[in-house]
Formats: C-alpha cells, sequence, structure tokens
C-alpha cells in the first residue's frame, strides 16, 4: 500500500499529463495541441501559448526558464521542445499525413473548380543498434500544418522555397545526423544538419531563420550532463533587399544530485547555461553584450519523507530568478486518503534570463528598436490544497489554489502597423504595477481495470481578477474533459481525448481583441502492435469536433488532420 503522501503526488502528476498523455502528438513537442487541462493556443508548431490551470501567474508555461528545460530549443523567447535533436530510441520509422479536405490525386483533376490544397507532415528516420556501444542516427522532420494562411506574406520574403523538401513554406522543416557512443558510464553524441524556422516574434512578425550548419554535441558521463551547439543563423526579407547573419554557441553544464545524494536529507545540483553571439549585417533582435553566462543551483531539503522544500537560484550580472517552494502530506486517519499542502514562489527580474534583451522593429515607415528586458521585478505566490482517495479500483482527487502576482510582464504598445494581410505592434515589455489574483478548483475521477483500460474525467475552473485588458492572453475560465485508453488483447491501443475549454482572449496584438471562441475536441490514437517483432503501425486524428479557427494572432487555422506512422523498433 502506497503512503498517502506518495499516492497524493501520484494523482497530482497525472493531473497534469494525462489529459494530453493518451492521444499521441503529430509530433514531439506538439502535445500543447491536445491538452485540455487549461489554455492552450496554438499559432504553429514554432509557437503557442500555453499555460495550465492551476499554474499561477498570467505567462505561458514555454516563456519561463527552468533547469528541467536546458536541453530545449531556445525560440525567441520560448523554451520549446519543437525542433527537437533528442536522439529517439533504436529504431527505424516513416510519418506521414495530411489536414484532411485534400485529394490524393488532385493533379490529375482537369475541373476548373478544384479543391482546395492541404498541407501535410512529413518525417522519416532511423538509429541503428548499437555496435560495441556505437551507434549511428538520422532524422528528416517536417510540419506543413499551420502554414497555409500566412504563406502569401511570407513567399515574398525568403529567396528560396525555404524548408527541406516541398513548397509549402513549412514553419519548421530540419534534417540531421550523426553519431554517438553509449554504455554504462558515458552517453554521448554528435549531431550536424540544416534548419528552416518560422519564429514568432513580440511585435507578430514571422521572421525567417536559415540555420546551415547547426551542429550540436552532448555528453552524459556519471552526475554531469553537457551540451553545446553551433548555430549558423542567416535572416533575410527579400521585399526589402535585407540580410543577415549570426554565429552563435550555446549550451550548458549540470551537475546533478546523483544516487546517493537522493537518499540524503540535502540534494544539491548546480550549473551554468550560455550563448555567445556574433552578429552582422540585418539580424532582427539583439543581445546585450553578445552574450549570457547564467549559473544557477537547485536545493532540495527533505528531511522528512512528508515534507519537501525545493529551490532554484539564478544570478549574472544584469538578471536574477528565484522558484522555490515548500510541500507537506498531512497525515488523515482515513486509509488510502492522502492530502497535501504548499506553498510556491516565483521571483525575478525576467521569466527567461537567456533570451535576446532587443527586437529590431522596421516595418513600412516605423523604425523602432523594442526593448524586450523590463525594469523592476515581477512577484508571484502561490498556495493549494490538494486530496486524492483511491478505493479498489477508482480514484478520486481534488485541487484548490489561490495565487497573485506583482509586476507581471505585459507588453505596452505604442501602435499597430498593417503590412498587406498581417498586423504588427511595436512597443516595449513593460510590468502590470499591480496584484492581479486568481483562484482555481479542479476535480478528477480515474478508473482502470488491470491493464486494458483506463479513463479519466476531468474538470477545472479559474477566476482571476485584475487588470485583464494588459493581460497578454485572457485564460480560459472552465474546462471539462474525457479521456480512455484501451489495450485490447494486449496488442491494439485506443486512446480518445474529448473535451470543452471556454472562451480565451488575446489583447495586445490587435487593435482590437481577438476571442478565440470555446469550443468541443475530440482527438483520438489507434495503434496495432506487435511487440514480438518489435512493429507499431499508429494513426491518429487530431481536431476533429471543433470550428476550425485562428487561435493567434497572424496564426493559422487549426484544421481537422490525420497522422500515421510506421515504426520498427530494434
Amino acid at each position: 500500500m502506497k503512503s498517502s503522501l506518495s499516492t497524493t503526488l501520484s494523482v497530482l502528476t497525472l493531473s497534469a499529463v494525462l489529459a494530453g498523455a493518451a492521444v499521441d502528438p503529430e509530433m514531439e513537442g506538439l502535445e500543447a495541441v491536445s491538452r485540455d487541462d487549461g489554455t492552450f493556443l496554438v499559432g504553429g508548431p514554432t509557437y503557442f501559448f500555453d499555460r495550465i490551470l492551476g499554474a499561477g501567474g498570467i505567462h505561458s508555461e514555454t516563456e519561463l526558464w527552468t533547469p528541467q528545460k536546458l536541453r530545449n530549443r531556445l525560440l525567441f523567447n520560448r523554451m520549446s521542445l519543437l525542433p527537437s535533436w533528442n536522439p529517439m530510441e533504436p529504431s527505424v520509422w516513416v510519418k506521414t499525413g495530411n489536414e484532411l479536405g485534400d485529394m490524393i490525386y488532385q493533379d490529375v483533376i482537369t475541373e476548373t473548380d478544384r479543391p482546395t490544397n492541404r498541407t501535410p507532415i512529413l518525417e522519416g528516420g532511423f538509429r541503428s543498434p548499437s555496435f560495441k556501444g556505437f551507434w549511428a542516427t538520422a532524422r528528416g522532420f517536417q510540419d506543413d500544418h499551420y502554414s497555409a494562411c500566412t504563406y502569401s506574406y511570407r513567399k515574398k520574403m525568403v529567396s528560396d522555397e525555404f524548408a527541406i523538401f516541398g513548397e509549402n513554406y513549412p514553419m519548421f522543416s530540419s534534417i540531421y545526423g550523426g553519431v554517438g557512443f553509449t554504455n554504462d558510464f558515458v552517453n554521448a553524441s554528435v549531431l550536424a544538419g540544416e534548419e528552416y524556422l518560422w519564429e514568432y516574434m513580440e511585435s507578430s512578425r514571422w521572421i525567417p531563420v536559415h540555420m546551415a550548419p547547426r551542429v550540436e554535441g552532448r555528453v552524459d558521463f556519471w552526475n554531469f550532463e553537457l551540451t553545446a551547439a553551433y548555430e549558423h543563423a542567416e535572416y533575410q526579407d527579400a521585399r526589402v533587399d535585407e540580410s543577415g547573419e549570426r554565429n552563435e554557441v550555446n549550451g550548458s553544464v549540470l551537475y546533478k544530485c546523483g544516487n546517493a545524494c537522493q537518499k540524503g536529507m540535502f540534494q544539491l545540483s548546480a550549473g551554468i547555461a550560455f550563448r555567445f553571439v556574433s552578429d552582422d549585417g540585418d539580424v532582427y533582435t539583439g543581445l546585450d553584450n553578445d552574450r549570457v553566462l547564467w549559473p544557477f543551483m537547485q536545493l532540495r531539503v527533505q528531511p522528512f519523507r512528508w515534507l519537501r522544500a525545493d529551490a532554484m537560484f539564478g544570478m549574472n550580472d544584469s538578471d536574477w530568478l528565484v522558484q522555490d517552494s515548500v510541500e507537506m502530506g498531512m497525515p488523515v486517519p482515513v486509509k488510502g486518503l492522502g492530502v497535501t499542502i504548499g506553498v510556491k514562489n516565483i521571483s525575478g527580474t525576467r521569466l527567461n534570463p537567456l533570451a535576446d534583451d532587443k527586437e529590431y522593429f522596421n516595418v513600412k515607415s516605423v523604425s523602432d528598436t523594442m526593448d524586450l528586458s523590463p525594469s523592476g521585478q515581477m512577484n508571484l505566490v502561490q498556495g493549494y490544497v490538494a486530496f486524492a482517495d483511491t478505493i479498489a479500483s477508482v480514484s478520486l482527487g481534488g485541487r484548490a489554489t489561490f495565487w497573485t502576482e506583482h509586476g507581471a510582464e505585459t507588453f505596452d504598445v505604442e501602435d499597430f502597423v498593417k503590412d498587406g494581410i498581417l498586423e504588427f505592434r511595436y512597443g516595449d515589455v513593460s510590468r502590470i504595477d499591480s496584484w492581479i489574483k486568481g483562484v482555481t478548483g479542479e476535480l478528477w475521477l480515474d478508473t482502470w481495470y488491470e491493464d486494458w483500460f483506463k479513463f479519466r474525467a476531468l474538470a477545472g475552473f479559474e477566476r482571476i481578477d485584475g487588470p485583464s485588458e494588459r493581460f497578454e492572453v485572457t485564460p480560459a475560465e472552465y474546462f471539462v474533459a474525457f479521456t480512455g485508453d484501451w489495450l485490447i488483447r494486449k496488442s491494439f491501443r485506443v486512446s480518445h481525448s474529448l473535451r470543452y475549454r471556454s472562451d480565451a482572449q488575446w489583447n495586445l496584438r490587435s487593435p482590437d481583441p481577438l476571442v478565440v471562441k470555446g469550443d468541443w475536441y475530440w482527438d483520438a490514437t489507434f495503434e496495432q502492435q506487435f511487440p514480438r517483432h518489435g512493429l507499431y503501425l499508429t494513426g491518429t486524428l487530431i481536431h476533429v469536433l471543433a470550428d476550425e479557427v485562428i487561435q493567434v494572432p497572424n496564426g493559422d487555422y487549426d484544421r481537422l488532420r490525420f497522422v500515421c506512422t510506421v515504426r520498427k523498433t530494434f
């Protein structure tokens, strides 16, 4: 029998991830498309607003730097998993899919009224089995979804197709190959390749970035994790004959608390993240002093199994950031019932100290240097209480939180500029110098039968009091979700997610707020497994019920699509 604290923590962790975990994402890093436990607004593979209900504050999760994101990609000011250069497990795989509405044999149609073309997703790769510890890998992947609406505008900005494959001008297209070595003591890899990206700026512009080459090396040994990448990034705007390049070296060194350390009362980890850049020509963002060195430390103190305190502190010559929490599992007389109370704090001068400090805005006749580093600091304090109770194969849990934030990051809009079909803003990142308060509540019910059936019902609401007209996004007030997983005859998996999210609203990226209406969403995954042969055939339907709407200003429509994958593991 698990302890009450362990039971509670397990259920709380599942509450944050299970709703999006049942259905396979179309690509790793795009889990936000099917998440239903908060506000998730997708503008494309390289930009989305992701905020879990009950997380506290008005920022999105990918805007906040944490040590857990050291190997994520920095896309402007966001720590993004996609495009992921994490080596896969030994296997060979092919993935393809399309937004439904396309006709496979459209090229042979001669009628005048031809159907509207839709865009695909493409991926293929392998990682070989190890030979005396050595292995090789290669991968090509791109997602053309979310590219059609801005296609005509973005096409004019670049001088070629701006993709590894095709002419849809996808938001990202990446290819890499490399070698690695793995044994009981070390795990090392070196990858090199080429990449096309469209990065979403604070001004709401899409900026094309061509990385040729990009080289990344990783070494994990003992309790250390080392990462270093070199990126030669090329920028352009062919409409006005602008071009520039950035040579960047970035990475991190992390010392992790080892197995012996984790058994003690005090658990300490420390590291440093870094960026060094050299710009030439027209580069649309700037980094003060052309470098960032970000040393940080993590500490956990756990004097008892039911009590722990965590702290992360980072500081350099211009910024500091603190994230800390205290959590206690309350002993209760009811067998199987666990109650957890906790408080957490986030304070600092900037959510992401590694991000650039300036954006250079030059559209039409407007020229402005936008300051992305606001003065002052933000303070977020949150308290919560949660419970979980398990009886046989049924578990019931809930969580209530209260949070308050002062100095939240926002944007002071000076004006808007319309350029063709898109509209941009300029001004400076600033702060809301007043207290914002929020209260949230969540309830979930889990049931399961052995290893072939799992079901979850989840609901949550949030009430925020503050100057919402200055929020970048006014989050959804409530959601409901139902997820289910079936494993039939231990070889056929069916997963689905049915959910409803209420209205969310963008307030500052257009002259009039963009309201993303609430809607029902349904996604489903079907997978035939042949475990003895290491073969997996997977198909996923995404965005089945909801209307096709634009969820991010200057973004693209979220459409019904189907993705299939064939994977052979070694």
